[in-house]
């Protein structure tokens, strides 16, 4: 019954994870944390289902087949606890390409922007009187000219529209920021990484418990620990 359910619940982590990762965009950054996310959300089963192959070796000590399986599983676990490691570094990226990706966003409205003014600009200062200068800004989707600045004489409504324009231009990118404000995405970046990238670790540690290397009869942690405290206990740390 361990076993099966053991099997059962690495059944469902797969499940969980591979269809919804379908298709395979791997360089694609809502594709990657899509795939952070699953994995994260979905750890309790491998390491549920590792203690159960554990236990099931130790109710069971007198069937040798057992005991190998939770040796070969604890050499699997080896890269199991490689593998979330990884994903730390990766959330990492992640976000730091997040706020690029608003950076970039945020320079290309601005750009946008710059040429559509540009071109209203142009249109304003080469249009001979005020109706050729409402189809030619009809035609682009500029602003629509008032009765009162079509009954305005041509110098006149060239000067007032030029000014309307700059005062507009440099209003654009405080309105290009309000609109995609900077303070919701360092929280959220924040809250997502720290969440993501510190189970990533637990899962890490827990796997490292079990995780025994061919040629060492310690596991991970047991080494890692006694690495630390060799250090810490050290001459020449101490100095």
């Amino acid at each position: 019954m361990l076993l099966a359910t053991a099997l059962a619940l690495v059944a469902l982590f797969v499940l969980a994870v591979i269809p919804g990762s379908l298709p395979l965009q791997v360089l694609q950054l809502d594709w990657q944390q899509r795939f952070v996310e699953r994995v994260i959300a979905n750890s309790g089963f491998p390491i549920v289902a590792f203690t159960l192959v554990h236990l099931a070796a130790h109710v069971e000590a007198d069937r040798p087949e057992l005991y190998l399986l939770r040796q070969r599983l604890r050499r699997w676990a080896v890269l199991v606890t490689c593998l979330y490691l990884l994903l730390i570094p990766l959330q990492g990226s992640i976000a730091v390409r997040q706020f690029g990706d608003r950076a970039a966003l945020q320079a290309l409205q601005r750009r946008t922007v710059q040429e559509q003014f540009s071109r209203f600009s142009d249109l304003i200062r080469s249009a001979p009187d005020a109706l050729s200068l409402q189809r030619q800004l009809a035609a682009v989707d500029g602003p629509a000219l008032t009765d009162a600045d079509l009954a305005k004489p041509m110098p006149q409504l060239r000067r007032d529209l030029l000014d309307a324009l700059r005062r507009a231009e440099a209003a654009m990118p405080a309105r290009i920021d309000q609109a995609t404000p900077l303070q919701p995405l360092v929280w959220g970046v924040l809250r997502d990484g720290l969440r993501l990238m510190g189970s990533a670790l637990v899962m890490a540690l827990a796997f490292a418990a079990g995780a025994q290397s061919r040629h060492s009869s310690r596991t991970l942690l047991t080494r890692l620990l006694d690495r630390r405290r060799s250090m810490r206990g050290s001459p020449y740390r101490r100095k």
